[in-house]
């Protein structure tokens, strides 16, 4: 493997303007109606009914799930590994949901002065004009952006360094890289792992032995993670591959009406699917966090 042919490294970064503002007048009144140190609280009022941003909140939060659904940890200043296999796929998600927040934000502000009418009626004399931003401003206060960078090697970090040590120094830097790599890999397994352990779990029963709520998306998140997984294997480790696998052929074919009470309810497919999520979570033991990867394939 070489990493600065096999991977890059992908940053988000999401604007999103809250709609809630600390009023001082308010919490100054509170406190003092309280006889309450001015300091004790602070009065945060929401400019804006909540339902007014629900389609921008729910796709800011699909941009972060899918970011790091999609990429690989690396480092703590934001940036993360995205394996040149991802690429296509990682691109066409967030593009499309960089659109899409387009589309929401245009709704947004469209019905920006319906919902300032509601906010004047909710708020009664906490309400106050110049506390809302100008539709103009509001074009600048909603994004989403990635920015993908080439991760640097040992050599680019020594072209920059004046030491007498560079040899111990490289080595450092290296075996820096090479822990990361393993880490990211771990994630991998630790990813599968628990979306075995949530099937499992709610394949039990509870006290009164009736089956807990099983929702279709225990096996649609396994899915899309079955999906994604052999693209960010970065090292082609066959052990996660196979691993894998298996998950896609026990776990992630099964239809969730087999496993609940439903119609298509079946008894036989839930107990088997619950002894193979089970026999699962025991491979995953074995690896899970720390798998115990090829370190000459760094």
């Amino acid at each position: 493997m070489n990493l600065t042919h096999d991977a890059m490294l992908v940053s988000l970064r999401i604007t999103a303007w809250s709609g809630r503002l600390y009023d001082r007048q308010a919490s100054n009144h509170v406190a003092a109606h309280h006889d309450a140190a001015a300091s004790a609280g602070r009065y945060n009022k929401r400019l804006l009914p909540k339902a007014a941003f629900a389609a921008l909140t729910a796709t800011v939060s699909e941009a972060r799930a899918q970011h790091y659904a999609n990429s690989l940890p690396w480092d703590d200043q934001g940036s993360r590994l995205l394996t040149v296999a991802n690429y296509e796929a990682y691109t066409e998600l967030m593009d499309g949901l960089r659109e899409r927040m387009i589309r929401e934000r245009a709704r947004f502000i469209e019905d920006y002065d319906d919902n300032v009418d509601r906010a004047r009626l909710d708020l009664g004399k906490l309400f106050r004009i110049g506390d809302y931003p100008s539709k103009e401003a509001l074009q600048g206060k909603f994004g989403i952006r990635y920015r993908i960078v080439p991760v640097p090697d040992a050599d680019h970090f020594m072209a920059k360094l004046a030491s007498h040590d560079t040899d111990r120094v490289k080595r450092g830097i290296e075996r820096e890289i090479e822990e990361r790599l393993h880490d990211a890999v771990g994630d991998l397994y630790r990813r599968l792992g628990e979306a075995v352990e949530r099937v499992s779990d709610r394949l039990t029963e509870d006290g009164e032995g009736k089956p807990l709520v099983f929702r279709d998306t225990m096996i649609s998140n396994v899915r899309d993670l079955v999906d994604v997984v052999p693209r960010l294997n970065i090292f082609g480790d066959d052990r996660l591959a196979h691993l894998c696998q298996e998950v896609k052929d026990r776990i992630a074919h099964a239809d969730p009406a087999t496993l609940r009470p439903s119609p298509d309810f079946n008894p036989n497919v839930r107990r088997q699917v619950k002894r193979d999520a089970d026999a699962l979570m025991e491979k995953f033991a074995g690896y899970f966090g720390t798998p115990d990867v090829d370190r000459e394939a760094a």
